[in-house]
């Protein structure tokens, strides 16, 4: 038993880091990435309900829901960013002339 910890510890050792880089964003935590893994387990477990329960697979627009639904936090992340509404409000035009 002791020989099955001493490799998970080790091999925790050498993941951790990996695990800490692939979710966050230039080394700040992201929940945005937690939230679509979680997401992505959960879509990938209804898709294998319904395959066992129709034993077929599910039309496009299902495939295409269940995308969307594990990628939606990921994707209002980076467009959040990319139209800089991550670094809040602009001042008003008004507020630069009256100082």
């Amino acid at each position: 038993m002791k020989l099955k910890l001493d490799f998970l510890s080790h091999a925790f050792q050498r993941v951790s880091p990996w695990l800490g880089q692939a979710f966050s964003d230039n080394g700040t935590p992201s929940s945005s990435r937690l939230l679509t893994l979680l997401h992505s387990l959960v879509a990938c477990g209804g898709l294998i309900y319904v395959l066992a329960k129709t034993h077929s697979m599910p039309d496009g627009t299902t495939l295409a829901g269940l995308g969307a639904f594990s990628t939606a936090h990921y994707a209002v992340n980076r467009a959040t960013t990319a139209w800089g509404k991550d670094k809040g409000p602009k001042p008003d035009a008004d507020d630069k002339v009256s100082q």
